[in-house]
């Protein structure tokens, strides 16, 4: 299996939420390419259309993304794994996401449920799994928009959405992290057994590690602000 992780952290290797994604590959039992967007010359999609309307999908910026591209299409499974920021991407990873415009056309569809969609250019394959963590203790208001931005790019796709993920790195609270990094491996070998994620093991995941009033507290004692 072709696995392409696309790192969307600006902390590349030493991301917390790379930290949920190299777990979940240890129970695939797979190796993927890695591509950290920050390390990449990816400028801002212009919003010209020539991919569309002159150049049959090739994009008139000069940099890495024909490469990416080349990489995306090639891929049999995508593993988007991006930390919140914001209540959506890094930057430099939502200009990854802008980019692959090139891969659809101008013509319009309509789904089946009423929306309308631009046709791809390419019959692509290409399973996807979104891994994301964010600092704070509660999923609800948080991950929204960036669940609404993969489900509508890619459909219905397996998630780790990561609460509390600072606690990845942190050393004194070790036990609680091994335990959450082996439900993320327990996730993977799941994926790779049956293409999903089992709602028991999907649950534990989606729970916050540590109380939310705890972590919350742990916080603002940090920031210097007692309550």
């Amino acid at each position: 299996m072709k696995i392409l992780v696309i790192n969307g952290s600006p902390k590349g290797e030493n991301s917390d939420t790379i930290k949920v994604t190299k777990a979940f590959l240890q129970g695939m039992g797979e190796t993927a390419e890695i591509i950290n967007t920050s390390r990449i010359n990816v400028k801002p999609c212009l919003g010209c259309l020539a991919c569309w309307q002159k150049s049959r999908g090739v994009c008139v910026q000069k940099d890495d993304m024909a490469a990416m591209l080349e990489k995306f299409k090639a891929a049999d499974l995508i593993i988007w794994s991006t930390p919140l920021y914001f209540f959506s991407l890094p930057s430099n990873c939502k200009a990854f996401i802008d980019r692959l415009l090139p891969l659809e056309t101008l013509a319009m569809y309509v789904d089946e449920n009423g929306r309308t969609g631009h046709i791809s250019k390419f019959e692509l394959k290409t399973k996807h799994i979104l891994i994301s963590g964010c600092g704070f203790p509660d999923r609800a208001g948080n991950f929204d928009g960036l669940i609404f931005m993969f489900q509508r790019a890619f459909g219905n796709i397996p998630m780790i959405l990561c609460r509390e993920a600072p606690l990845l790195g942190d050393v004194p609270r070790r036990k609680m992290v091994d335990m959450y990094l082996s439900m993320a491996t327990k996730a993977g070998a799941e994926y790779k057994a049956t293409g999903a994620i089992s709602a028991e093991t999907q649950a534990v995941l989606d729970a916050p590690m540590m109380p939310p009033d705890r972590y919350r507290q742990g916080a603002n004692e940090e920031a210097g602000v007692l309550r």
